[in-house]
């Protein structure tokens, strides 16, 4: 029975899985965060890996029971009473058959890796899009504030400066004073402009009507600022381009060390207590390297890198054990 309970609070874990993902990686950059529900999401995540975990130490530990598997390979369903189905008997029922399918054979063991592996990779692209997508601390004040978006003209130009870019592109940094054709003026503290700024030049500007205390920002070496004015969800080529690294990984990485393991190692691994154990720790870990994201107070370096490359690591490194233990 308690194995059912470690399967069905898996299940459940990937579902809330796939959902957050999904949720997190169609969010426009226009969303203010936290999205309703968002953060508790991350949390049932959570919970529900570590019940798993605690479930299987609980199904590990108790050897009193007739219906308990001695070891977590062996099959659970050898224990149950079988069905007799000579002429005259009830055929079992669907459930029936379905708890007493042999989940520990090939099929079912790559079945579960290949859906562990989808998951990895939707997993992977929404952080990635998460980390690169939410834009500095002063957007994220516009957004909340109602962001707009604005060609404006340069009144005053100050703290000229310029540099290369990561792609030795030449950006001009300045402190702007822009006149708004909606009226008013707002100031912009570290513009980023592709030409030298001069007055009565024209900008677009990212700054909130109802703040314009809050200034400005104005970065023509990024993509349009007028993005984060987008309130729809959606898949966009650019925000699912992710996956296609992610497949690869699983393609000419997971999977070669899945096959090397074969269908033994794969298994005990995923009913070890102390692997799973650890494998909970790790999400954990990643969770909350995330929650700044979702939660719309991440900083500067609030470690969105080390999240999705500790999933990567996570899931080379499970493989890898059933290989060399």
């Amino acid at each position: 029975m308690l194995a059912w309970f470690v399967r069905i609070s898996a299940l459940l874990a990937g579902v809330a899985t796939g959902v957050l993902s999904l949720w997190t990686l169609g969010l426009p950059d226009g969303v203010p965060l936290p999205a309703p529900g968002l953060v508790t999401l991350a949390w049932t995540v959570g919970g529900l890996v570590w019940l798993r975990v605690l479930t299987l130490w609980v199904w590990w530990s108790d050897d009193n029971h007739y219906w308990l598997s001695r070891l977590p390979f062996d099959r659970v369903w050898e224990a149950l009473p079988k069905v007799s189905r000579r002429k005259g008997r009830r055929r079992p029922g669907l459930l029936r058959r379905f708890a007493t399918s042999d989940f520990d054979s090939t099929r079912w063991v790559f079945l579960r890796q290949a859906a562990v592996w989808l998951l990895v990779a939707v997993s992977f692209a929404a952080l990635v899009v998460l980390g690169r997508s939410q834009g500095s601390e002063q957007v994220r004040a516009l957004v909340r504030a109602g962001a707009a978006f604005s060609t404006a003209t340069v009144v005053e130009v100050s703290e000229v400066d310029e540099n290369l870019s990561a792609d030795d592109v030449l950006v001009y940094h300045a402190a702007l004073v822009l006149a708004l054709p909606e009226g008013g003026r707002v100031r912009v503290d570290g513009a980023r402009t592709l030409a030298a700024p001069e007055p009565d030049g024209r900008v677009d500007v990212l700054w909130a009507p109802t703040a314009p205390e809050l200034g400005g920002v104005v970065a023509e070496d990024q993509p349009s600022m007028s993005r984060y004015l987008n309130r729809d969800w959606g898949l966009t080529v650019h925000r699912t381009a992710p996956l296609g690294v992610a497949v690869m990984l699983v393609l000419f990485g997971m999977l070669p060390l899945a096959l090397a393991a074969e269908d033994d190692g794969l298994q005990e691994v995923a009913w070890s207590p102390v692997a799973q154990t650890v494998h909970a720790a790790a999400v954990t870990g990643m969770l909350l390297l995330a929650l700044p994201y979702l939660s719309g107070t991440a900083g500067v370096f609030s470690g969105i890198e080390a999240a999705w490359g500790g999933l990567l690591l996570l899931y080379f490194a499970l493989p890898l054990r059933a290989i060399l233990i």
